[in-house]
């Protein structure tokens, strides 16, 4: 095993040891970011991306802390990564951990010991977490929306409010160019996979437009050993086919000093719930349909700049259950306002003051709804060599006439002892709250209306490096973390109803997390047209339980919390060809609460191979994907097994060939 983990090792990060001298010069001419390659959805929505040349970005990265750690996947990463959705982009590029109930199942993320409720998803700025379950399914978040990918770590509620308690995902979506382009993508592979897709964008003076559409299905039913039979025995996945559509459009106005976007995104998807491997399956299917508008501005105002957005999402939701003759329907909207003014501060920094207004709304219990409103000023003050960063975000929420008010400071710092950017400290404390969800306080049975906002506080400190050259380049970072959380949200069984345990959530835990994350990014040329790049995360968390002294679980790890997880990936470019391999190495998770019991490591390598032919009218490529070369059987929820080895073609055109 640890022969197989170094071999692993060595192969991926082959890129990291190839830095030396006396290569030859790097081709150094600009060009704008392609965006390639065939990013999917984890249930196998493939979707190709065009060359998208970026005009006039409205740029939020200034909400994101320079003292915070973040990791960046720019067009070109995203591309590169083969990407099936945001989940397996997540999941292979990012330090996150990515929890899926299967290959076609609920995929949430965990940040520093911290769940998918207690992580924030932002897309371009604006949140996109249904109310209801506090969370965002990102097997359903393809990447055919996304352009870059920001995941900044820790306390993000100084500026992001409500659920950035392990970290913040910040999703920007492709903006279009005027010049024509049409792209047009299918392909297959195992379990009866079948896609196609289709994008345009083009434009005419201030004026340019980008629509794209995706249809995807799958049956799912790959083989896997299952050992709760006597004796065991292998045996298909009946009932995980999915069906998915997708459409997104996008109109963008941009004259000298200001710009405006209108864009629009709406998901269909049908998908089977075979349930855990120890049970037969009883034919229980879930329909996800979401909408959701939003529209983008930004202003001069004075010597600053204003920032203006506001959205409005439907999410509809039904599950059946034959069985258990369950069939239930729910509806949530959400809708919020954003302003944003940023006022530069001469040499000293800059200033930037907003505020928000949200209404959510859901069907539980014949409607319930919620308003919040917050206000914050952030500032980055430069005292050379050092950086401040201090901000505080005032939140008021209102549920049925319950108003909550709850303050988040944060204060960073960052100093570059050096001349240069080679070397950086840096180090941050902030607070972060959740608020209870929907379904927390109003489901029926079991809601607690009475719930408060869980309530954590972050302290981390880190250091970084950079290294570059004309034909290489190279980044390295480490940051410890530790984190306080107060009045965790748990559900616990409760009493029965006609013989049917009642689960009910109340605030009765307190976590102490603690750890380590380690990242390096390698990129070396060659020659002109011969590139090597790799890189890799390690990340160690020890989130204990700290809520009852007398209890087993008492400083036991969290469930579902790995310790240890390292990705590595590597990938060459030579001419039209180019070869990549990504691998994840993820701990020991235990599925009880007091360390009993535990599902084993796993190990899981992909590798994507590509070639595009380009021509006077266009180009054309073909790629192939291998998932789970090694042949793994694994889990990374108990009793969901994930498929074993499997392949995928995909052809894809454009055009024109620029």
């Amino acid at each position: 095993m640890v022969a197989r983990v170094v071999l692993l090792a060595s192969v991926l990060l082959l890129p990291l040891s190839a830095w030396g001298q006396g290569s030859a010069p790097a081709d150094t001419t600009w060009r704008p970011p392609v965006v390639s390659g065939t990013p999917d959805s984890s249930i196998a929505m493939s979707v190709t991306l065009p060359e998208v040349t970026v005009e006039g970005i409205l740029d939020r990265a200034s909400s994101i802390p320079a003292a915070a750690h973040v990791t960046t996947l720019d067009a070109d990463a995203v591309a590169q990564s083969g990407a099936q959705s945001v989940a397996d982009l997540l999941s292979m590029r990012s330090g996150a951990f990515v929890k899926q109930y299967g290959s076609t199942g609920l995929a949430s993320l965990s940040m520093r010991g911290m769940g998918g409720t207690q992580t924030q998803v932002l897309l371009d700025g604006l949140r996109v977490a249904n109310p209801q379950t506090g969370q965002v399914d990102l097997s359903l978040l393809p990447t055919l929306l996304i352009e870059s990918v920001e995941v900044q770590h820790g306390a993000g509620s100084a500026r992001h409010g409500s659920g950035s308690l392990g970290g913040t995902v910040h999703l920007h979506t492709l903006r279009p160019q005027t010049d024509p382009l049409l792209r047009v993508a299918g392909g297959g592979g195992a379990y009866d996979e079948r896609h196609v897709s289709a994008l345009a964008t083009g434009g005419r003076g201030s004026w340019s437009g980008l629509v794209a559409g995706r249809y995807y299905r799958t049956d799912g039913d790959f083989q896997y050993q299952n050992s709760f039979l006597v004796p065991s025995q292998t045996l298909r996945r009946d009932g995980a086919g999915a069906r998915t559509l997708s459409l997104f459009g996008r109109g963008m106005w941009r004259g000298e000093d200001r710009q405006w976007r209108l864009s629009g995104w709406w998901t269909k998807a049908r998908r089977g719930l075979p349930g855990p491997a120890s049970a037969r399956s009883g034919g229980a299917r879930q329909w996800d349909e979401l909408g959701r508008i939003w529209t983008e501005g930004t202003l001069p105002l004075g010597k600053g700049t204003l920032d203006l957005s506001a959205q409005g999402q439907r999410s509809r939701l039904r599950y059946r259950n034959p069985p258990t003759q369950t069939d239930r329907t729910t509806v949530t909207t959400a809708t919020e306002a954003d302003a944003e003014l940023r006022y530069p501060l001469s040499s000293l920094g800059s200033i930037t003051a907003g505020t928000t207004v949200g209404y959510d709304r859901a069907s539980l219990n014949e409607g319930v709804d919620r308003l919040s409103g917050a206000t914050f000023v952030d500032a980055t003050l430069s005292f050379a060599p050092f950086e401040l960063q201090p901000a505080v975000r005032l939140d008021a929420i209102g549920a049925n006439g319950e108003p909550t008010v709850v303050p988040s400071p944060r204060l960073g710092v960052r100093w570059r002892p050096l001349d240069g950017d080679r070397f950086t400290l840096r180090g941050l404390v902030g607070r972060a709250f959740r608020y209870p969800t929907f379904n927390e306080r109003y489901y029926e049975p079991g809601g607690t209306p009475g719930l408060q906002p869980e309530d954590g506080w972050t302290t981390e400190g880190g250091v970084s490096f950079r290294l570059a050259r004309a034909d290489a380049l190279l980044t390295a970072e480490a940051t410890a973390f530790a984190t306080r959380l107060t009045d965790k949200i748990v559900w616990r069984p409760s009493y029965e109803i006609n013989g049917v345990q009642v689960w009910s959530p109340s605030n009765v835990s307190r976590v102490y997390s603690r750890g380590l994350e380690l990242s390096v990014r390698a990129r070396r040329q060659f020659r002109p047209n011969l590139t090597v790049s790799g890189g890799s995360h390690f990340t160690h968390t020890r989130a204990e339980n700290r809520a009852n002294p007398n209890s087993p679980a008492y400083g036991a790890q969290l469930p579902y919390v790995p310790q240890q997880t390292w990705k590595l990936w590597s990938r060459l470019e030579w001419r039209g060809l180019s070869v990549s391999a990504t691998g994840r190495l993820v701990g020991t998770r235990f599925y009880s609460s007091d360390e009993s019991r535990a599902l084993a490591p796993y190990q899981a390598v992909d590798v994507r191979a590509a070639y595009e032919w380009s021509f006077e009218a266009g180009r054309l490529a073909l790629e192939a994907q291998v998932k789970n070369v090694l042949d793994r059987r694994y889990e990374i929820i108990r009793l969901y097994p994930m498929p074993p080895r499997h392949a995928t073609l995909r052809l894809r055109f454009s055009l024109p060939s620029s």
